[in-house]
């Protein structure tokens, strides 16, 4: 039996959610913007120069902010879909001084409509690109901006009026976007502390692995080498020796299957044949062993259930061989019924209270009771001191 190596790939739950929750609230509240900026702003700026280039420019903002809206509500949320509002509004700027060529004058407040959206933009380049480009972007955009709003086209603003609208668009990209990477750091240090925490889990579920499977060995040899030994000993006739032999040959091949970590080939197998085949077998081992066995149906159960039940029936037997006394009387009754299988190994021996078998004795504790109940069976054990003692194993379909 080899330790079954596990390993936890690196996840991300908290950081896709995160980035889905920020493009949610980002999508919809930069397209109730432009709503509302096409009333106030776009619209009174239809005079200025060729309305086509203008609406062309709207109509591809608010379609790239549809597709991002429609990505993180419905979609996959895609951060590619920032990028395609950053370059519908790039396409826009490049536009502008095309749309305004044949302006000869401007309105002493003027300012040119694409100021209203190159902060939303440019939060939203931000937070796709890298972040030594998105570092870059943010210096761009305010600065094409400057010169832009000096320029006749833009409004002839005087330089410490440019400024101030460029300084704006940095600084209004700058505290979402640092809010952003707060709440994605955020986000990264949850999926780095639960990926701790399952590779911890895994770490834990090795060595309870690794333990058990110690345990499962040593119950094993305890079990396969006892039995053999007390056969042996018992051994006084040839057909005894002979038995004693066969039953030192299938201890062995168990604990050599066992090290190979392989299993039987068959998966399930006949309740009946397999209630007769361990009556045969308890009945080699101990010849004056009386088994009965009752059938009231049949059926077909797992093969890893028939073995933790007759590993626990042989080693309820040896304990009671060993422990009862010896003039008890011992009996195991095998009952096949609608709810299942039943087996019953009793004897009227010395009997013994449960609560004070040394812990270092492997027999009822792991050979019987862990073994069966790791298998599913269910295990009663009822004795006393000069009351004898019962074992019943318990397996039902249902359970």
């Amino acid at each position: 039996m080899g330790l079954i190596k596990l390993k936890i790939p690196q996840t991300s739950v908290a950081k896709p959610r995160i980035e889905r929750v920020i493009g949610q609230v980002f999508s919809l509240a930069a397209l109730a913007m432009s709503i509302l900026q096409i009333f106030l702003v776009a619209i009174p700026h239809l005079k200025f120069g060729n309305p086509a280039y203008l609406i062309f420019s709207i109509v591809l903002i608010l379609l790239s902010q549809l597709v991002a809206a429609f990505s993180f509500w419905f979609g996959s949320a895609d951060k590619r879909v920032y990028f395609l509002f950053g370059f519908s509004y790039a396409v826009a700027f490049f536009l502008y001084p095309i749309s305004v060529a044949g302006v000869t004058s401007f309105p002493d407040d003027y300012r040119s409509w694409v100021w209203w959206w190159t902060g939303t933009a440019t939060i939203a380049m931000t937070m796709f690109l890298p972040r030594w480009w998105s570092f870059l972007y943010l210096g761009f955009v305010p600065v094409s901006y400057f010169f832009l709003r000096q320029s006749p086209s833009g409004g002839a603003a005087d330089a410490g009026t440019a400024l101030l609208d460029a300084t704006y668009v940095v600084l209004y990209a700058m505290a979402i976007q640092a809010l952003v990477g707060m709440l994605r750091t955020a986000a990264a240090e949850v999926d780095a502390r639960n990926d701790s925490l399952a590779l911890m889990s895994v770490n834990r579920a090795q060595i309870d692995a690794t333990e058990l499977e110690s345990e499962l060995l040593d119950e094993l040899v305890h079990d396969q080498v006892l039995t053999t030994i007390l056969v042996a000993a018992s051994a006084d006739t040839k057909e005894r020796k002979e038995m004693a032999g066969a039953v030192a040959t299938a201890a062995i091949e168990r604990l050599q299957l066992a090290a190979s970590g392989e299993g039987p080939e068959l998966e399930e197998v006949q309740v009946g044949t397999y209630a007769e085949s361990l009556a045969a077998t308890l009945k080699r081992i101990y010849p004056e062993l009386p088994v009965a066995i009752t059938k009231e149906r049949d059926f077909t159960f797992p093969i890893s259930v028939g073995i933790a039940i007759a590993d626990a029936t042989i080693q309820a037997v040896t304990n009671s061989m060993q422990h009862a006394g010896i003039g008890a009387t011992r009996q195991v009754r095998i009952k096949l019924y609608s709810q299942g299988l039943k087996v019953v190994v009793m004897d009227d021996g010395r009997g013994f209270w449960e609560s004070k078998v040394p812990k270092d004795r492997l027999g009822i504790r792991n050979s019987i009771r862990r073994r069966a109940q790791l298998a599913g069976v269910e295990v009663r054990i009822k004795s006393a001191p000069r009351k004898g003692a019962t074992v019943v194993l318990l397996w039902s379909p249902d359970a």
